[in-house]
């Protein structure tokens, strides 16, 4: 038998399952913060080092987050380029941006409170920059980007060779 107490005294339902092995499987899902206690017997008898105490935190998961836009696949010198993270369903933490590059490039980050931001910055000179955004102190998936700035005259000036139209 298990019975785990939670925080505030209530407990929380637990799952015992077999195993083949003759050893047993249980599970819970928790729904407080803070320290729950374990209590596992056998035949009415508490197994060796029972009472277990677990301290349940609120979790996060930076896989669950994503960044998207133009502003991470390619972008303009000395104008603004903008992407987007949503952390949607990632759980509780802090958002990390970084950007190295032959530049400064200031970044500012916009809350649009639905769970995502919209983050701008002006890259000063041409050349390729790499894009970290970590969530929780971790990267999510792509990070870092990797991204090529140019001057926009010269980006005008590799269209027009690439479809044989002067300027």
């Amino acid at each position: 038998m298990c019975v785990i107490t939670n925080p505030s005294g209530t407990r929380t339902d637990s799952f015992l399952k077999p195993l083949t092995d003759g050893t047993y499987k249980i599970s819970y899902t928790p729904f407080e913060e803070g320290r729950h206690t374990i209590d596992l017997l056998y035949d009415g008898v508490p197994v060796p080092g029972s009472p277990f105490t677990v301290n349940v935190r609120r979790g996060c998961d930076p896989k669950k987050c994503q960044a998207y836009g133009p502003g991470l696949e390619h972008g303009l010198v000395n104008q603004v380029n903008t992407f987007t993270v949503e952390t949607k369903g990632a759980g509780t933490g802090g958002l990390g941006l970084a950007m190295e590059g032959p530049s400064e490039a200031k970044m500012t980050c916009k809350d649009n409170r639905d769970g995502s931001c919209t983050v701008e910055y002006v890259p000063l000179e041409s050349g390729e920059y790499d894009v970290a955004i970590k969530f929780a102190d971790q990267h999510i998936p792509g990070s870092p980007f990797k991204d090529l700035f140019r001057h926009s005259d010269k980006l005008e000036e590799e269209v027009d060779r690439s479809t044989g139209v002067g300027r």
